[in-house]
């Protein structure tokens, strides 16, 4: 039966990018696409037949344009996330009230032991997406006859969306679908604040955890810790909802400190990028908070609530990775395939194909797989280069295979000359690791290679203005290519996404500019001779720069450029794809200049590519590229940890993961961990590689008080070089501070416990009252409270208690010293309880006696375990004893047969003396 409470649907927007269809699809079991149900009727949506011209020329139907977009979105989004799961998800066009696309889920649910899975990757009582939790469990914990998410596109014969975005490449319906889709992969959170119907709630989730707010003190407080009205204040705070933090979201804090640029907030605990947080035009929280990333962040943003047109994932794949798709070793990658005619070596009777694979990122990527389906239309297809991890099956190539960090892996198809049809060829390649792929597109392998002639102009000629006809020569076949959503056509613009409204795409969008050539041609007329005007012509404007430069770390180099044929004043502009601490300062005249590439603190090579475009006054302009190579300073320089060295707290019971970088090593790195602690149960687990790496530090049992815990790391490299480093820990023993809470009361109860005043004064007063009211009773006022003086001082054990508290005086400040164990302070406390339940157990029968001297007046008194009230810290047999009371409101209540124990038993509550 379903349970309304643990399922939340989530309303989450957003619009995006689109390419070419695939030519063929393989059935990658790792890495599922989901299952689309279209739910449009006949003639709209998808099965919408209206002709439609695409950018490219060819003509197809809007409903098809449709159909195909979503496929390969679909297609594309499955390659960045590892998941055997088959989800679903339930699509529609309709008109969204002027939203690009609306879309309700994914559904949430609360983890539970019966639905957490094996690794223990989701969290217990937190709310996960039925998508990702599906996920990590390998089985559906969804519901088989409800899609996990349903998707309303904009259906407006106005608007198909099938425009090109400069930005992505890729059509804005692409754009849409990929965003809206990246919110069914679980970049949502199910709260729901403001002037929600029918009352607000919040509660942790798989995102969440990732959340933090920095109030109006500057102070960061967890977002989880705060109640409704503290969630809605960081909901409408602008720029103060935040995600990140080095030991809540580790790969989202490395991130935002190497990637953004713009819209993030740092100090001593991360770094933090800031999350959509602004109020609707009435000042109500706005039901895309959580959802989407702040405008303020830059680069562009595919989850902006007005989406960019990207392909790259961007700071939502490291959010995505923290959150549990990466489980608890995986990293934000991303793998390019694509397939390309070697122009060079081809000839007009054989072509050769290079087939690439390459590592985009800069760590080291492993448990790569690759298929590529070749063209069945061409025989004796051969295989050379990096064939490694490779096999061939009929005409599907698998591979297995690892990439070290910014290298590639090259085979090439070896055939004859290519049909006019071209060669096509299919594939993908993704990581079967728990990795997030920031751009699933350039996995995708599609192309069609062609031959296109190349004219030769030979040695005849014509007349007149007849063309060059003579020599045939052998002519190069040219290509084309494809890499992931590159193809025949492809696509971009910034797209509407999320619950903005169309107009708002006016703020954020850029204009698609077209460029027309015209020409035209003309002469004189009649019989009149036309005076030709002498031509002028202009040198070309030029610009020479060195292919390629090496910039060192910490380091300053000035690149000469010379500038030819410039009209009048020159402007210059440059681009690099480098990081951030990467500048390149151009001082350019129209005769030349320099560019001064200043590079900052590295931790492994890199490489960089800078674009110089200069511009003439005559508005002619000169685009010339240089590579450039970041080289790390030689040596194994430092290791820098994502924790402070002091301040962090380890919990009994509880493990935490640092996280390593290196800065210069050489091969894999080992780690020597020296624990300074006598305690038994710390473990340290490392996992390094030359890039950096983890240690996972666990606390089992603890025995000593609260302490500092050291480390002392020594980290040596396959060239023998060392790095040293220190952390500590604040090692928290609760169990110890409970023993030695329950010491501590009930050493200083026992001496007043050991006087048995209430026992005392319970016989005195029932020995009163069995004389005043027992004919029967012989005995007098005295005679049993003499024995029990007597009892106490034959059979007590004051003796013994009073040099038993002299002999463990300092039992607490010895454990708090980390002299003493925490089983020393429970053995202690058990010898103690002993001692004093044996010295009052020497009244029982005196008791006992007193209370039958009045013949059934008084009830049964049933003195047992001695028990420590924490209210009064008192150690008593009456206060907790279940056959005299119970408990009400954290006070001891007597029932109403033993209510004259009240008097007796809190003496300090009566405010007369009887006379």
């Amino acid at each position: 039966m379903w349970n309304s409470k643990l399922f939340r649907q989530s309303i989450l927007c957003g619009s995006l990018a689109f390419s070419a269809g695939a030519l063929s699809e393989s059935n990658i079991a790792t890495h599922v696409p989901v299952k689309i149900q279209f739910k449009d009727g006949t003639g709209s949506g998808v099965n919408d037949t209206t002709p439609l011209t695409l950018p490219d020329g060819s003509n197809t139907t809007v409903g098809a344009f449709r159909k195909k977009t979503i496929e390969y979105v679909t297609r594309a989004v499955s390659l960045q996330f590892k998941n055997n799961v088959q989800l679903r998800w339930d699509v529609e066009f309709k008109t969204n009230a002027g939203y690009d696309a609306l879309t309700l889920g994914p559904a949430f649910t609360r983890v539970t032991t019966s639905n957490q899975d094996v690794a223990g990757i989701a969290a217990l009582g937190k709310e996960y997406p039925t998508t990702l939790l599906s996920a990590l469990n390998g089985r559906d914990v969804g519901f088989p006859d409800m899609s996990h998410a349903t998707t309303q596109f904009l259906s407006n014969p106005n608007n198909i969306q099938h425009q090109i975005a400069p930005s992505s490449g890729q059509s804005v319906l692409t754009s849409v679908v990929y965003h809206e889709l990246i919110h069914v992969y679980g970049f949502a959170d199910r709260a729901c604040l403001g002037s929600c119907i029918p009352n607000r709630s919040a509660e942790p989730s798989h995102i969440s955890q990732l959340f933090w707010y920095r109030d109006p003190n500057g102070n960061l407080v967890r977002y989880d810790a705060l109640d409704l009205d503290g969630r809605e204040a960081a909901g409408k705070s602008t720029n103060r909802f935040l995600a990140g933090g080095t030991v809540s979201a580790p790969r989202t804090s490395a991130a935002v400190r190497e990637e953004l640029t713009a819209g993030t907030y740092s100090d001593n605990s991360g770094n933090y990028v800031q999350m959509f947080a602004t109020p609707t035009d009435k000042n109500d929280w706005d039901g895309q908070v959580g959802s989407h990333i702040s405008f303020d962040v830059q680069p562009v943003q595919l989850m902006y609530s007005s989406a960019a047109n990207v392909q790259d994932l961007g700071i939502a794949a490291a959010m995505l990775c923290d959150a549990g798709w990466c489980r608890k070793t995986g990293q934000v990658i991303d793998i390019r395939a694509t397939a390309k005619l070697n122009s060079n070596a081809s000839t007009s009777t054989t072509s050769y194909i290079d087939v690439k694979f390459e590592n985009l990122v800069n760590s080291d990527v492993d448990k790569l797989k690759a298929q590529v389906r070749l063209d069945a239309q061409y025989a004796g297809v051969t295989i050379s280069g990096d064939q490694q991890g490779c096999t061939l099956e009929g005409t599907t190539l698998n591979c297995a295979f690892d990439l070290p960090a910014m290298t590639s892996k090259t085979l090439t198809l070896t055939t004859g000359a290519l049909s006019s049809a071209g060669y096509v060829v299919a594939g993908e390649v993704y990581s079967d690791d728990f990795d997030v792929d920031r751009n699933g597109f350039n996995n995708i392998l599609d192309a069609t290679i062609k031959t296109v002639p190349v004219s030769n102009p030979g040695t005849g000629g014509g007349t007149g203005g007849g063309t060059g006809n003579g020599g045939t020569g052998n002519n190069p076949p040219s290509s084309e290519s494809s890499g992931g959503s590159m193809s025949l056509w492809s696509i971009g613009l910034l797209g509407l996404a999320g619950w903005r409204r169309l107009a708002a795409v006016k703020r954020v969008a850029a204009p698609v500019a077209a460029a027309f050539l015209l020409s035209a041609c003309g002469g004189g007329g009649g019989g009149d001779t036309a005076t030709t005007p002498p031509v002028v012509t202009k040198p070309d404007l030029r610009v020479i720069l060195a292919t390629s430069s090496t910039v060192p770390e910490s380091s300053t180099i000035d690149v000469p450029v010379t500038i030819t044929g410039a009209q009048g004043a020159v402007t210059a502009t440059v681009n690099h794809s480098g990081p951030s601490n990467f500048t390149v300062t151009p001082t350019i005249s129209s005769t030349g200049g320099s560019l001064r590439l200043q590079l900052g603190d590295l931790f492994s090579h890199q490489q960089a590519n800078v674009q110089l475009v200069v511009s003439d006054a005559d508005g002619r302009s000169s685009t010339v590229s240089m590579a450039v190579a970041l080289q790390n300073s030689a040596g194994f320089h430092r290791v820098v940890a994502n924790i402070p060295e002091t301040g962090v707290e380890l919990k009994e019971s509880s493990s935490m993961t640092v996280q390593f970088t290196f800065d210069g090593a050489t091969g894999d790195v080992k780690a020597v961990v020296e624990p300074t602690t006598s305690e038994q149960s710390i473990v340290t687990k490392a996992t390094l590689t030359n890039a950096g790496g983890t240690l996972e530090v666990t606390a089992g049992e603890l025995v000593r008080a609260n302490h500092e815990l050291k480390l002392a790391i020594t980290f040596t490299d396959t060239a023998g070089q060392v790095q040293k480093t220190n952390h500590s820990f604040s090692l928290v023993n609760s169990s110890g501070a409970k023993l030695l809470d329950e010491f501590s009361q009930t050493y200083a109860a026992a001496p007043a416990f050991a006087e048995l005043k209430p026992e005392r004064d319970l016989v005195r007063k029932l020995s009163v009252l069995a004389v005043m009211t027992n004919s029967a009773y012989t005995g007098t006022e005295t005679t049993l409270f003499d024995r029990f003086q007597q009892e106490v001082s034959s059979k007590g054990k004051q003796g013994a208690i009073t040099s038993w508290l002299q002999a463990h005086a300092g039992d607490a400040a010895r454990y708090q010293s980390g002299a003493a164990e925490e089983g020393a302070l429970k053995t202690a406390t058990a010898e103690l309880m002993a001692l004093l339940q044996a010295h009052s157990s020497a009244v029982d029968t005196v008791i006992n006696d007193a209370v039958s001297a009045n013949d059934g007046t008084v009830p049964p008194i049933a003195l047992g375990t001695i028990l420590l009230d924490s209210t009064s810290k008192k150690l008593s047999r009456f206060i907790g004893n279940k056959s005299l009371g119970q408990y009400q409101d954290n006070r001891w209540q007597f029932s109403a047969n033993y209510v004259f124990l009240t008097p007796i038993v809190y003496p300090e509550t009566q405010t007369c003396k009887a006379e």
